[in-house]
């Protein structure tokens, strides 16, 4: 657990980067005909922006020792990447071309996982 922390404590300021506002918008402009065949109304950059605020927020919980007030369904959250929460799986093998939204999204995925393994240390949790 103490390693755990020591790595999401390490973590924390690589979350505090620009975001990735110019990679966000030409991969809305090159996957435009993927996006609009969604479901849903579809906002990238919202929901890239939420995902991201989702993890920084549990973890600013966590390095505060305010674990006991995380809203469960901020943890809930936790248990799914980017890809499969906003139905954006077309995505995910792309990515890399997209070098700074790719950087970021791998840093919230290492926090994200991070938290789940400091959460549920003895679970199988997916590595996605």
């Amino acid at each position: 657990m103490n390693d755990i922390l020591k790595q999401l404590t390490e973590i924390d300021p690589k979350l505090r980067k620009p975001f990735p506002t110019q990679d966000i918008n030409k991969i809305t402009e090159d996957f435009r005909t993927e996006f609009m065949k969604l479901p849903n109304e579809v906002d990238f950059y919202d929901d890239f922006h939420f995902y991201c605020m989702n993890i920084a927020g549990t973890l600013s919980y966590v390095l505060s020792d305010h674990i006991n007030q995380i809203p469960q369904g901020q943890i809930d959250m936790l248990f799914q990447s980017f890809f499969e929460h906003y139905q954006y799986e077309f995505l995910e093998d792309r990515i890399a071309n997209y070098h700074h939204f790719y950087q970021e999204y791998t840093t919230f995925e290492q926090a994200r996982k991070l938290l789940l393994q400091l959460f549920f240390p003895t679970s199988n949790i997916s590595s996605h």
